[in-house]
């Protein structure tokens, strides 16, 4: 994951001093570098991942009432132009927070996947909260569908059994 993984410690790079309503600390491909390579070209993966960050940002600035929290907002794009969000934050977000911010997140034009579904997370932290010591993301929906919580499943599996390609968004 060598050419993916240096082009995104670029991309979420920065820090900031104020309690940010969202502040990126890093992001994780979820899915090896040879099948990245076959389903999206490096620079259109960062352009999306930039303009997601921009749409939470923009988001997260109207929360009347925030609350820090830290964790993952992670994505899903498919080849169509689809894109599915899924947010594991902790403490969890209100749920009006929630909403919007998944909403806004799914909003973006995704880049065109090719030959399957691209999958990746976002670490963040809102309004100043310490970075989420998880080692990745496991959102509510994911945990929800696995037949034994212990077993290994390849996240692309686990994607298609949360948001069959049929489904929605």
């Amino acid at each position: 994951m060598k050419p993916f993984a240096f082009s995104f410690a670029m991309l979420a790079s920065g820090s900031a001093l104020a309690a940010e309503p969202y502040h990126v600390e890093n992001i994780m491909l979820l899915q090896p570098d040879f099948v990245l390579q076959e389903r999206v070209r490096v620079d259109e993966l960062a352009h999306y991942i930039q303009a997601v960050n921009a749409a939470a940002k923009a988001n997260l600035q109207n929360v009347t009432a925030p609350m820090p929290s830290s964790g993952f907002v992670v994505m899903a794009v498919r080849p169509g132009g689809r894109s599915k969000a899924w947010l594991d934050f902790t403490p969890p977000l209100a749920p009006a927070t929630d909403a919007g911010l998944r909403s806004a997140v799914e909003r973006v034009t995704p880049f065109q996947a090719k030959e399957g579904v691209v999958v990746f997370a976002i670490r963040s932290t809102l309004w100043g909260a310490p970075p989420t010591q998880q080692q990745g993301p496991f959102p509510v929906e994911w945990r929800q569908v696995l037949d034994s919580p212990g077993a290994p499943v390849e996240i692309g599996e686990l994607v298609e059994r949360v948001w069959p390609a049929g489904a929605g968004g």
